[in-house]
C-alpha cells in the first residue's frame, strides 16, 4: 500500500484520543544485553519499517538510538491528535541493560507534561517477591500518580517464566492495588524473538482477573495472536480489556486482517472492551488515527463475523472513552486542563508537525548512558 499523508483526513476536533502505550526505546547498540536483545534490536526496526507508510518511516540511523523522552512527548502531542498518553517503564533487563525504557524516562515524562502523561511502573516477577515489592514501592514513591503496572511474561539467559495465576504474582497484584494502581498491562501475543510461545498465551490472566475484580487487566498486543482466546476473555471478564498496541499498525500493513480481528473482538466483547494504542515508537500514530476514523467493514466482514458497521460512536469509545471509563477519568475535566497549554497552542498555531520531525530535529537521539 502506498499511502501519502495528503490522502488522510484528520479526526474531528472533538474526538478525545488516549494512547495508553508509548515508550522511548533505548535502541543504542551499547544497551544490548544478550543475543535476545540483539534479536529484538533488529525486530523493532523491522516492525517499524515494514508496518509504516513511507512518509511515516524514520531513518534507521535515527531509530536505532536512545530516544530522549522529551522527543517522544513532542512526537505524541505536536505531531498527532493524541490528547493523553501513558508511558511505560519496561523491564526487559535480560534483553537490554536498562530494560528497554528506563524508569528515569517515565519519571521525566511526568515532569515534562504532568497534565497529559500517565505512568505505568515496570517490575520483573521472575525475581524474589520481596525484591519485586521493594522495586515497585521505590518506583511508586518517585511516581505516586502512576495508574498502571506493566509486566513482561518471562526473562531470558536462562529462560524463566511466570504466570499471572502464580501465588507470587497474585500477591504482587494485590500490593499494586494497595498502592492505588488501577490497571495491569501484560505483554502477550507478540513474542520478543526466538523464545517459547507459551508465555505469550493469555489464559493465565483469567484467574488473576477473577481474583481481583477491582484491578483492570489489559492484554497488550491483543490480536497479534490468540484472537479467539482474547475475544472470549474480554467477553467473560468485566475487568479484562483488549489493548491494540502494535496491532493497530495492521491498519496500514494488513487492513483486512485488522478488520477481522476487530470484528471478532466486537462480536464477543462489544465495543466497550477494546482500547486503542499505537505503541509509538514502533510506528507513528497519526496515520493510524486517520485510517481508523475512516475505517468501515465491508459486507463480507460483517456477514462472516456477525457484526454491524463501525459507527463514530464505536470509534470514539475505542479511541479514548473506554480507557477513561476503565480508570475513572473525566474527559471534560481533562480537556479543560489542557486548554491553552503549549501543545494545544502550537497545534493550533502551526498545525500538526510532520511525522518524526521532532526526533530528526533533536540530533538523532542520545548515546546510551
Amino acid at each position: 500500500m502506498n499511502l501519502n499523508i495528503s490522502d488522510l483526513a484528520p479526526l474531528p476536533d472533538d474526538v478525545f484520543v488516549i494512547d495508553p502505550v508509548i515508550h522511548a526505546f533505548n535502541l543504542s547498540r551499547e544497551n544490548i544485553a544478550s543475543r535476545f536483545g540483539e534479536q529484538l534490536y533488529g525486530m523493532s526496526y523491522g516492525l517499524h519499517a515494514n508496518f509504516s507508510p513511507p512518509h511515516a518511516t524514520i531513518e534507521k540511523e535515527i531509530y536505532l538510538t536512545d530516544m530522549p523522552i522529551d522527543v517522544l512527548i513532542d512526537t505524541i502531542f505536536l505531531e498527532t491528535q493524541t490528547d493523553l498518553a501513558a508511558t511505560h517503564t519496561l523491564t526487559l533487563h535480560s534483553w537490554f541493560k536498562d530494560g528497554f525504557c528506563s524508569r528515569a524516562k517515565t519519571e521525566r515524562a511526568l515532569e515534562i507534561a504532568p497534565q497529559r502523561v500517565l505512568a505505568y511502573l515496570g517490575v520483573d516477577p521472575t525475581e524474589e517477591l520481596e525484591a519485586v515489592i521493594a522495586d515497585l514501592e521505590s518506583q511508586h514513591a518517585a511516581a505516586p500518580s502512576a495508574v498502571g503496572l506493566k509486566l513482561y511474561p518471562h526473562q531470558v539467559d536462562p529462560y524463566r517464566r511466570w504466570r499471572a495465576d502464580d501465588e507470587k504474582v497474585l500477591r504482587l497484584i494485590e500490593h499494586a492495588l494497595s498502592l492505588g494502581i488501577k490497571t495491569t498491562g501484560i505483554h502477550k501475543a507478540l513474542p520478543n524473538g526466538s523464545v517459547p510461545l507459551e508465555s505469550y498465551r493469555i489464559e493465565d490472566m483469567e484467574i488473576a482477573a477473577d481474583a481481583f475484580p477491582q484491578m483492570n487487566f489489559e492484554i497488550i498486543h491483543s490480536g497479534m495472536a490468540f484472537v479467539e482466546e482474547t475475544a472470549f476473555a474480554i467477553s467473560r471478564f468485566p475487568n479484562v480489556y483488549a489493548n491494540l498496541e502494535t496491532t493497530t499498525a495492521l491498519l496500514y500493513a494488513a487492513p483486512g486482517r485488522f478488520a477481522d480481528i476487530l470484528a471478532q473482538f466486537l462480536f464477543w466483547g462489544g465495543p466497550e472492551k477494546i482500547i486503542y494504542s499505537s505503541g509509538c515508537t514502533v510506528v507513528h500514530p497519526q496515520h493510524l488515527l486517520s485510517l481508523f476514523w475512516d475505517m468501515t467493514f465491508d459486507d463480507a466482514v460483517m456477514k462472516r463475523s456477525g457484526v454491524g458497521q463501525l459507527t463514530p460512536e464505536i470509534k470514539r469509545a475505542i479511541l479514548g472513552q473506554n480507557y477513561a471509563r476503565m480508570l475513572g477519568l473525566n474527559l471534560e475535566e481533562l480537556r479543560g486542563g489542557f486548554a491553552g497549554d503549549v501543545y494545544e497552542r502550537r497545534r493550533g498555531d502551526e498545525g500538526l508537525a510532520a511525522p518524526w520531525s521532532s526526533w530528526r530535529a533533536s540530533g538523532n537521539g542520545q548515546p546510551a548512558s
